[in-house]
């Protein structure tokens, strides 16, 4: 199957399953390594001969990618979004996706298929978009939130920011204010039809 194919591919399905579909589960009928996965699967696998291939660097980052753009969207909500989606397109999404894809090229070739967004995203007024975590042990390795922040006589904001493992998620690496201006913000995730 030619390469764009595949990525194309990696998107409408990450797309239409809001991203429940991880990326080796795309290719279940193709060749590939089983060393990249549960051993639970691996040996399934062994007995159906159906070995899932390994995602190229740049393919799984665009999957992340991709999933990161929705999650982050569904997050601000209907009624957030329209009116800060130039801020977010701009200031906000183009470092996340500089995160992700350094985040992916750090892993070794036998470690980064392991990345993947947790099941558990952000909803309600918590500060959680999404984290990346390892899924060889569940653990968080990049983790990206906002908040609402409201300086006195300025108006309100939204402050993007990540954490990492590498300093035990102690500090705020800042990606963006995005300012929203002096009335308040509807709630996260809320839709045109939630009016408060």
């Amino acid at each position: 199957m030619p390469n764009w194919l595949k990525k194309s591919f990696v998107v409408f399905i990450s797309i239409i399953t809001f991203g429940m579909v991880s990326p080796q589960d795309l290719f279940a009928n193709e060749t590939g390594d089983t060393h990249h996965q549960d051993p639970s699967i691996a040996e399934n696998n062994k007995q159906t001969g159906s070995d899932l291939p390994l995602l190229d660097k740049e393919t799984s980052a665009e999957l992340l990618i991709s999933q990161a753009r929705e999650i982050t969207t569904a997050k601000l909500g209907e009624r957030i979004m329209p009116r800060i989606e130039s801020d977010i397109q701009s200031e906000v999404l183009p470092k996340m996706e500089e995160m992700i894809t350094e985040l992916i090229y750090t892993y070794s070739d036998d470690e980064y298929s392991e990345l993947m967004i947790s099941p558990a995203i952000g909803k309600g007024e918590g500060e959680r978009i999404f984290h990346i975590i390892d899924a060889k042990t569940n653990d968080d390795v990049l983790c990206f939130h906002v908040r609402k922040d409201r300086p006195p006589l300025e108006g309100y904001t939204f402050n993007f920011h990540y954490h990492t493992a590498e300093d035990g998620f102690e500090t705020h690496h800042e990606i963006a204010d995005v300012y929203w201006g002096k009335d308040t913000p509807a709630k996260f995730g809320s839709t045109s039809s939630n009016l408060h």
